[in-house]
C-alpha cells in the first residue's frame, strides 16, 4: 500500500488512521487490590474505574455476584435498568454518577446485609471492548456481650454455658480459667437467625477446690474485636459437687446391693420359671420397697436440677379470653366451644384463648410449675410461658419474641419452642409437669421437666430492661387442663 504523493492527502491518510486507533483502543477495568469491609447495617462503596480514565457515560456498567452470575446493578444508556436486578437488591444500589465522567464506576450499596459478604464483578463494555475486575466484599457484625450460667453438675465438675447473638462470621471461643489456662469446649451449638446473624452457645465442664473466676470470650477475627464475660465460681459450688457424687454413689451402691440380693434370694428359692422384669421393683423386701427405692433415687436427682424456691402464680380472669373457664382458686384453667358473656375490657385476649398470670416480674429470678392434666400428646393444644405485659390481646399477634411471648406449644401432635421460625423439639421431651424459669436480668427463659429434671428448652438471651413480664398459657382443646402448683382438684 502506497502513501499519498500530495501533502493534502498525506496529511488526510494520518487523521484517518489516527480515528481508526482511537476507536479500537483498550481500556482495563481495575478494582482494589484487597477486601473492602463493612460491618452489619452501614452503607458502603465497591470501587471500580477505568484506566486510562476516560468518559464512561455512553457505556454499559453491569455489576454481577461472582458466584451466582446474577446481576447487582446495570446501567445502560445513559440510564439505571432496575428491570434487571435481583430482588435482594432493588431500592439498595446507586451507581455514583458524579464520577463516570472521568471514568469512576462506583457502587454504593445501602445497609449491608451478612448475604452481601463475598465476591462482585465490575464489567464493562461497549461495541468493540469486554473487560472486568473483581470486587471482594467482607461483612462483619459483633454480637452482644455473651452471658455466662450454671447448668448443672456433671463429670465430677459444673457444667457451664456460655451464649451470645448476633455475630458475623461465625466467631471464635475461647474459655479460660482463674489462671489464664484455656478450656476446651464439651459441646458447641451454631444457629443462624433470619438476618443471617450468627448465635453460639458453648458448654464447658469446670472442676476445682478453691475460688475462681470462669471467662468466656467470643471473638470477630475480621474485626479482631472480642465481648468477652467472666463468672466467679465461689468453693461451695465445687463442694456440692462432692456431696452430690457422694448421694449418688452411695444410692447407685445401694441399688446394686438390692438387685443382687433380690436375685440371689429368687434363684435360692428356685423361681426358674419366670424372670422378674425388675429385680428391684419385686424386691423380697416388700412389693413397695423397691419402688420406693427408685423414687428415692429419682427424688434425689432432681434437688439438683430443679429451683428449690418457686414462685406461687396464680391466675387473672380479667385476661381470660371468654372460651376459657378457670376455677374458683384461679389456678386451673381449660377450654370450652361455647363463648361465656364477660366484660368486653382491654386487658381480655380476644383472639388467641390466652390466660395470663396474675402476678408482674420486673427484676430478679423466678420459677413456677405447671401440671398438663388429660391429654398431654396427640391431638391436645396448650401452650405456657412468658409474655409481656404490653403484649397484643385484641387481634393475631405473632406468637413469638416478635410479638412479646417466650413459650414452649404442644398443637398438631408436634411439640416446639415459639422460636421466630419454630424449634420443633424431640417427642421424649414432651412433659407433663414442666418448670418454667425467668432471669429477668440475664432476659433468659428456660422449661425443665419437672419429673426428670431435664431442660426442655432455652430461649437465646433478650433485653427485658424496664419491661413487665407474666406469666403465660395458651389452651384449646376441652380433653387437657393447664394447672399450676397448689390447684385443688
Amino acid at each position: 500500500m502506497g502513501f499519498p504523493a500530495s501533502p493534502r492527502g498525506l496529511l488526510s491518510y494520518f487523521l484517518t488512521l489516527h480515528v481508526l486507533r482511537l476507536g479500537s483502543a483498550e481500556f482495563r477495568v481495575v478494582g482494589p487490590d484487597r477486601p473492602l469491609l463493612a460491618t452489619v447495617g452501614q452503607d458502603v462503596v465497591l470501587p471500580c474505574h477505568l484506566s486510562p480514565r476516560a468518559d464512561a457515560r455512553s457505556l454499559e456498567i453491569r455489576w454481577i455476584r461472582h458466584q451466582f452470575s446474577e446481576t447487582v446493578h446495570l446501567y445502560r444508556n445513559g440510564e439505571d435498568l432496575v428491570g434487571a436486578q435481583i430482588q435482594e437488591y432493588i431500592g439498595r444500589t446507586e451507581l455514583v454518577r458524579d464520577g463516570l465522567s472521568n471514568g469512576t464506576l462506583d457502587l454504593r450499596l445501602a445497609g449491608v446485609r451478612p448475604s452481601d459478604d463475598g465476591q462482585y464483578v465490575c464489567t464493562v463494555q461497549n461495541a468493540t471492548t469486554y473487560e472486568e475486575a473483581m470486587v471482594e466484599l467482607e461483612v462483619a457484625a459483633m454480637g452482644s456481650v455473651p452471658l455466662i450460667s450454671l447448668e448443672a453438675y456433671e463429670n465430677r465438675g459444673i457444667r457451664v454455658v456460655c451464649g451470645s447473638a448476633g455475630w458475623y462470621p461465625q466467631p471464635e471461643v475461647l474459655w479460660k480459667a482463674a489462671n489464664g489456662q484455656r478450656l476446651p469446649s464439651v459441646s458447641r451449638r451454631r444457629s443462624s437467625d433470619e438476618r443471617g446473624l450468627f448465635e453460639i452457645q458453648d458448654v464447658v465442664v469446670v472442676s476445682g477446690k478453691g475460688d475462681g473466676n470462669l471467662s468466656c470470650v467470643v471473638r470477630n477475627s475480621r474485626l479482631e474485636q472480642e465481648q468477652a464475660s467472666s463468672l466467679h465460681i465461689s468453693a461451695p459450688f465445687f463442694h456440692n459437687v462432692i456431696h452430690w457424687m457422694a448421694a449418688l454413689g452411695v444410692s447407685l451402691v445401694f441399688l446394686v446391693a438390692s438387685c443382687g440380693f433380690s436375685v440371689y434370694l429368687w434363684l435360692k428359692k428356685g423361681k426358674r420359671d419366670a424372670e422378674p422384669s425388675c429385680p428391684v421393683c419385686e424386691s423380697p423386701w416388700g412389693p413397695t420397697v423397691g419402688r420406693d427405692l427408685l423414687f428415692f433415687l429419682l427424688v434425689e436427682w432432681r434437688k439438683f436440677l430443679l429451683p428449690e424456691n418457686q414462685d406461687v402464680v396464680t391466675l387473672d380472669p380479667n385476661t381470660a379470653h371468654s372460651q376459657l373457664v378457670l376455677s374458683a382458686d384461679r389456678r386451673r384453667v381449660r377450654w370450652q366451644s361455647e363463648e361465656r358473656d364477660l366484660p368486653n375490657i382491654p386487658e381480655r385476649f380476644t383472639y388467641w384463648f390466652c390466660v395470663l398470670g396474675q402476678e408482674r416480674f420486673r427484676e430478679g429470678r423466678h420459677c413456677w410449675e405447671v401440671e398438663v392434666k388429660g391429654e398431654v400428646g396427640g391431638e391436645s393444644r396448650w401452650g405456657i410461658g412468658v409474655a409481656k405485659e404490653s403484649v397484643e390481646r385484641r387481634g393475631r399477634s405473632f406468637l413469638s419474641p416478635d410479638g412479646g411471648i417466650w413459650a414452649v406449644r404442644h398443637k398438631g401432635g408436634r411439640f416446639a419452642s415459639l422460636t421466630s421460625r419454630r424449634t420443633f423439639l424431640p417427642r421424649f421431651l414432651l412433659p407433663s409437669r414442666i418448670c418454667v424459669c425467668l432471669d429477668c436480668a440475664r432476659g433468659l427463659v428456660t422449661f425443665l421437666d419437672v419429673n426428670t429434671g431435664v431442660k426442655i428448652f432455652t430461649f437465646p438471651p433478650a433485653s427485658f430492661k424496664g419491661e413487665t413480664l407474666r406469666p403465660w398459657f395458651w389452651i384449646g382443646t376441652e380433653k387437657t387442663q393447664l394447672c399450676l402448683r397448689g390447684s385443688t382438684s
